[in-house]
């Protein structure tokens, strides 16, 4: 019961803690506890992902997960020694990309490659409009370094024709039936980064 109820509270971090412009999320992606559904078991394992924009939000929700965890153990009567642990086994920086810089190649990439190569959806010069998880960050947060973290389309183009004409929706990345055309996605990929390498190196 106690698990369950810092699932539900664990939502409360987002909706009432977070400033309304600034995107997070929980996620309690795993729940295990119990063998037997009519004995009562004595453990409960519960995995979670934490998704973000920016240092200070991730500290916020970090934090608050302890919080919750430890103070709803309070409530329900646990003694100090059987508290919930809130342990971090994985955690990866907020993917941010330094502004000046990812201008800078945008402007690259649409010369060399065409205006058409990328959107506005495509491109944030601040952070990304999603909140994945990129272990690229590793390599320029601490000592923090300018960088720029881009994606590329993968995906053929009459399946995306195909979708806008009423046909079945395009599967999106992490499901079973993602797919992408391997050959143009390769050839724009590697492009984007040897280019992106000369401008770095011709205007040091």
């Amino acid at each position: 019961m106690l698990g369950s109820q810092i699932v539900l509270a664990l939502q409360t971090l987002v909706s009432c803690e977070l400033p309304p412009r600034d995107p997070g999320g929980i996620t309690v992606g795993s729940f295990h506890s119990g063998t037997k559904h009519n004995i009562i078991s004595d453990r409960a394992v519960l995995q979670s992902t934490v998704r973000n924009t920016s240092l200070e939000t991730r500290k916020l929700l970090l934090d608050g997960i302890k919080r919750v965890a430890e103070n709803l153990g309070l409530a329900a009567g646990l003694p100090e020694d059987k508290l919930p642990e809130v342990i971090y086994s994985e955690s990866t920086p907020p993917t941010i990309n330094d502004s000046k810089l990812a201008t800078r190649l945008r402007s690259t990439w649409e010369t060399k490659m065409g205006e058409e190569i990328m959107t506005d959806d495509d491109f944030v010069a601040e952070h990304s409009k999603g909140m994945g998880a990129k272990d690229f960050l590793f390599f320029a947060t601490e000592p923090r370094i300018p960088s720029v973290y881009f994606s590329f389309g993968g995906m053929p183009k009459e399946d995306i024709d195909a979708e806008a004409a009423g046909g079945p929706k395009v599967p999106l990345h992490h499901s079973p039936f993602f797919k992408i055309s391997p050959e143009p996605s390769i050839k724009s990929g590697v492009t984007a980064t040897v280019l992106a390498l000369l401008d770095l190196i011709a205007k040091k």
